[in-house]
């Protein structure tokens, strides 16, 4: 129950971008994250960002074109701590 808690706001983050269902995006972070903590260190952040270019996303398109992948993880790990959370992905907007 804990881990669901946990992925809602990567739910939430799906649909309020409106490019793919919930679950697909779900999904996605879900084989991003190799190592199953529930968070993304930089290379499960990579996969995730390529698998939201894939699936159209306009600003993962813009940060996977420009190689931007570390300018992006620094910008939403808020906290620092080396790994970006769902909830640090759900306060995008």
């Amino acid at each position: 129950m804990a881990f669901i808690r946990t992925m809602l706001p990567v739910i939430a983050l799906a649909m309020s971008a409106g490019i793919a269902p919930a679950m697909a995006q779900q999904e996605l972070f879900l084989s991003a994250d190799a190592n199953g903590d529930t968070t993304l260190d930089k290379m499960e952040f990579r996969t995730f960002i390529d698998g939201l270019a894939q699936s159209g996303k306009p600003i993962a398109q813009k940060i996977k074109a420009a190689g931007r992948y570390n300018m992006a993880f620094g910008r939403i790990d808020k906290n620092r701590d080396g790994v970006v959370s769902p909830d640090e992905l759900s306060a995008l907007k």
